[in-house]
């Protein structure tokens, strides 16, 4: 391929991991968000709201745009810090620099750090944006070096090489130093040591045998638009088909499934695209919309459903579970997405950009850029403008239920306290009215003669009749009459309610974890 000139401004494996934080842990190999993430949480990891380069207690680290995380088998997360030019690592308990070294350069006309570019030990190789993370059979790691236009290796004893790439921009095919890059953002090594690039600026996907020979698999584009009058750009393009005849638009993330196949996040196209080898074909997962002619990208969306008509935007970091399910950092939805059977869902986040942790519907994030599953069944999640990586996780039931109880209820945490046991009828969970009040921050008050009761909070009023299926609501003098998602009911001189209604009106989320007979009640956000 001829060297083509673009955007000149911008040239300059876990079985044994348990990454456990304290307060975040959970046993077992739990991949229950696959099927539903209503039980699920996220949580923030590592991180603040606020860009720097604080290395230290995980409460206090800080990063400027982190893009990718991988695991590695010692239970260490590896994390590139991509705008300070460094690759962090995670323990359970702290942060700390592996690898990037700070060259005091000053800042660009951005006012951010300038990279650099060196091959060497840990302690003094230098990067230029490090973007997307890989690990090999051998635990060597892999950086798509993004503004270095290369390719780089981490051996296992600590030396940083350059696989492919000269620190230049180009396309061209070749060994090692000899082939060329534009922007590469993310790389994946299969089971015999080839590593395949998703080379963002040149639009297409490359493949670097293990003896670092670059070779070209889909076809470059070759269309522009014009930005405004007079003013053209290179762009991408679409096209299924064959591998060699396929076009993309801003290739961004990777994944190999169990057969060795590729998934790319086609970023440009708002498409999730499958390279299969066997067949030698490029096809469509999820995603579409038209690539207008004056338009560098296709338009973006936000629909769950059936993947022909689900729609993305700006897809990045992409993980597939070991049942085959994808999992999509969908930056621009602020969205973790989920294909599974031919479905498309919300994980977490959506739409809103926030830093909030919470229930999984509720938890919001800004540009996610990556997602990586660990061994216990956790997913890390990297939320690249929201400096923090944050994890999803099964909610944690205390291991101190009342062993009388068949059933119990959880409010935030804690086992709701009765000294009696709730009752289960027609599918609705019950407590005496006390013990609701509480849990839910109610006060109570009882009326003998009626056998009905009271619950206050604030100016709300809720009057409630035994044997009832409706109550009635009381805000500043304007009552309402509300129905019950049960009767309410007297056992043995106890005034029984139902739990869901007077948690969701007090805003809490609600759920039923069958598997344990639990009622779930949590804040939406933490």
């Amino acid at each position: 391929m001829r060297f083509r000139l673009k955007k000149l401004t911008t040239i300059a494996l876990m079985s044994s991991l348990v990454l456990s934080l304290p307060g975040l842990a959970w046993a077992g190999s739990d991949t229950g968000w696959v099927k539903s993430p209503k039980l699920y949480e996220v949580h923030t990891l590592v991180g603040q709201s606020e860009v720097g380069h604080q290395d230290g207690a995980l409460d206090k680290t800080t990063f400027y745009h982190p893009h990718s995380a991988i695991a590695l088998s010692d239970g260490r997360l590896l994390v590139s810090d991509t705008k300070n030019h460094s690759l962090r690592m995670v323990t359970t308990t702290s942060s700390s620099k592996f690898t990037g070294f700070d060259l005091y350069l000053g800042q660009d006309k951005f006012n951010e750090p300038i990279g650099a570019y060196n091959d060497a030990d840990l302690a003094t190789a230098a990067f230029n944006k490090p973007a997307g993370l890989a690990l090999d059979a051998q635990e060597n790691i892999y950086v798509a070096d993004s503004e270095n236009h290369a390719i780089r290796r981490i051996s296992k004893d600590g030396k940083v090489t350059t696989l492919a790439g000269n620190g230049l921009i180009g396309s061209e095919d070749g060994q090692g130093a000899v082939a060329t890059f534009y922007n590469p953002s993310d790389v994946a090594v299969d089971s015999k040591g080839n590593v395949y690039v998703a080379d963002t600026l040149n639009h297409v996907i490359r493949k670097i045998t293990a003896n670092g020979n670059v070779s070209t698999l889909t076809a470059p584009s070759t269309r522009v638009f014009e930005y405004f009058p007079g003013a053209v750009e290179d762009t991408g393009d679409f096209m299924d088909g064959p591998i060699a005849s396929a076009k993309f638009n801003e290739p961004s993330g990777l994944a190999l499934d169990a057969k060795g196949n590729l998934y790319v996040s086609d970023r440009g196209n708002q498409r999730i695209r499958y390279i299969d080898f066997k067949a030698g074909t490029v096809s469509t997962v999820v995603g579409g919309g038209e690539l207008e002619e004056q338009q560098a990208y296709v338009a973006g969306d936000y629909v769950d459903g059936d993947a022909k008509s689900a729609r993305l935007n700006a897809p990045e970091g992409i993980a597939v579970t070991a049942d085959g399910a994808l999992v999509i950092a969908d930056s621009l939805n602020h969205a973790i997405r989920i294909v599974k059977d031919g479905k498309v869902s919300t994980l977490a986040g959506g739409s809103d950009v926030g830093h909030a942790d919470g229930v999984s519907s509720a938890a919001l994030f800004n540009h996610p850029t990556d997602v990586t599953i660990l061994a216990d069944g956790r997913l890390v999640i990297v939320d690249e403008y929201g400096n923090k990586i944050r994890v999803l996780k099964r909610y944690s039931k205390p291991n101190t239920a009342p062993q009388n109880h068949s059933i119990d209820v959880v409010v935030n945490g804690a086992i709701v306290k009765s000294d009696v046991a709730p009752q289960l009828k027609a599918g609705a969970v019950s407590l005496p009215v006390r013990a609701v009040a509480t849990a839910l921050g109610y006060k109570v008050s009882f009326d003998k003669k009626t056998g009905g009761a009271s619950l206050t909070k604030g100016d709300i009023v809720y009057t409630i009749a035994n044997n009832s299926k409706t109550v009635i609501k009381t805000v500043n003098g304007k009552t309402e009459t509300l129905t019950l998602n049960a009767a309410t009911s007297t056992v043995n001189n106890r005034l029984y309610i139902p739990v869901r209604f007077f948690a969701a009106e007090s805003g809490l989320d609600v759920q039923w974890d069958v598997e344990n007979s639990t009622v779930v009640i949590r804040n939406k956000v933490f």
